[in-house]
């Protein structure tokens, strides 16, 4: 952009993008050097926002492939780095300096960055490390119809992949963006040709597991879970991504009722990769459906001895921190342990203001109280000032709500004064 000399060129694919656009690009104005964007057929206003943002904008036909939409807007690059987004992604301002100091003085050629995406019920958030951030160079190329990879030509061609604690926000999982878009029929398109046509096993599991997780929500649970096993059994002797494959197969198992199978399947994934807390944490979810609430609390007290992973590529946000905490508290109220109750939740909203489910159950629990007690209570683990400004955030809130608002309000007020 005018006067920017970082050295980075953002590229995006679009189309029909009008509503998320210009968040995208906003986003990314205070490091872009230039911006291009392939659009592949856009009927609305996306091409005018594009450009009005001083996106450099090529019109091509869709090619019903990902990767070579992807590849089309790299041969637009003549910046030393790329940072690639989707139009529906934002990069987090907090994050810039990151970003910055990674290819200012870099320690890798392509970095992998937190993509966390956002879903309608705040404690499915889930997040991905993912290769975004990398050097332009003809030997970096996009690779897959869908759910396209880079990392295979990066290290084909012998450079070093990296991680980099650079967030991007992700919104194309909220459910009235998939419903929009036919999203899932679309992919599970593409996908099924991307089977037929791999022959390398490692890409062959790949796309199954990839086409199972897209079988699944379109309630194909059984061919997901066929796809699943066939991907376990190509890459049996190999780590890589077998931690998710154990993890999305007993997800499948859950949600078509065979417990005891989710169950064995996490067990497994333990006893092979003990530090993946996401098999904790659904076994404990699990076992809560069960009513089995000691098996319940171990699996969450470990997983928060355990913490977020930190070796694996995708993880649910908040497994071994904030939401293993929620978990804790439910369960301690299930047991009548009302001490431990309030106490796992004050420290879920201390280590996640932001995570609103947690506020909810706890201000459901102390009702019977006045704000001024409840407010008394919270102000143990945050400030009245940061309570007010957590909870100014919520669009709406209950007279309960409201009431614990003016209090923290009328406190952060008074210790200004005073």
């Amino acid at each position: 952009m005018d006067g920017i000399t970082t050295g980075i060129t953002v590229a995006v694919i679009m189309r029909n993008e009008e509503q998320f656009i210009a968040q995208c690009l906003a986003s990314v104005q205070p490091i872009a050097e230039a911006i291009v964007v392939v659009d592949t057929g856009s009927t609305d206003r996306s091409v005018e926002i594009a450009r009005s943002l001083g996106a450099e904008v090529v019109r091509r036909e869709w090619p019903e492939d990902f990767a070579v939409a992807r590849n089309w807007a790299l041969d637009l690059v003549k910046t030393p780095w790329v940072l690639m987004l989707d139009a529906d992604e934002q990069l987090l301002a907090e994050d810039i300096a990151k970003l910055l100091k990674a290819v200012r003085i870099p320690s890798a050629d392509a970095y992998n960055i937190r993509i966390v995406s956002l879903t309608d019920r705040l404690e499915d958030l889930a997040e991905a490390r993912v290769t975004r951030l990398f050097r332009s160079d003809p030997r970096i190329r996009w690779e897959g119809r869908v759910h396209e990879q880079l990392v295979a030509s990066v290290e084909r061609a012998g450079l070093r992949v990296g991680a980099a604690d650079i967030r991007v926000l992700h919104y194309g999982y909220l459910n009235r963006i998939m419903e929009d878009r036919g999203k899932l029929e679309r992919n599970l398109t593409l996908l099924n040709r991307e089977v037929e046509e791999a022959v390398e096993p490692d890409n062959r599991a790949y796309q199954l597991w990839q086409r199972a997780q897209t079988l699944g929500p379109l309630g194909r649970r059984q061919e997901a879970i066929s796809d699943m096993q066939q991907a376990m059994e190509l890459l049996r002797q190999r780590a890589g991504l077998q931690p998710l494959f154990l993890l999305t197969l007993a997800r499948l198992y859950a949600a078509e009722g065979e417990i005891l199978q989710a169950h064995q399947t996490l067990h497994e994934g333990l006893r092979r990769f003990p530090d993946y807390t996401d098999f904790l944490y659904l076994d404990g979810m699990l076992a809560m459906q069960e009513g089995k609430w000691d098996q319940a609390e171990a699996a969450f007290g470990t997983a928060l001895e355990l913490g977020p992973p930190v070796r694996h590529l995708q993880s649910e946000l908040g497994v071994g921190g904030f939401k293993a905490l929620w978990q804790l508290a439910r369960v301690a109220r299930v047991k009548g342990e009302n001490s431990r109750a309030e106490a796992y939740y004050l420290k879920a909203i201390q280590v996640a203001p932001a995570f609103r489910p947690a506020w909810q159950e706890l201000l459901g629990f102390l009702n019977n109280n006045p704000v001024s007690v409840i407010g008394e209570h919270l102000a143990l683990v945050m400030p009245p000032a940061t309570m007010a400004s957590t909870m100014s955030g919520w669009s709406v809130r209950d007279a309960l709500e409201e009431s614990l608002y003016q209090w923290a309000m009328d406190q952060a007020r008074g210790s200004q004064a005073g």
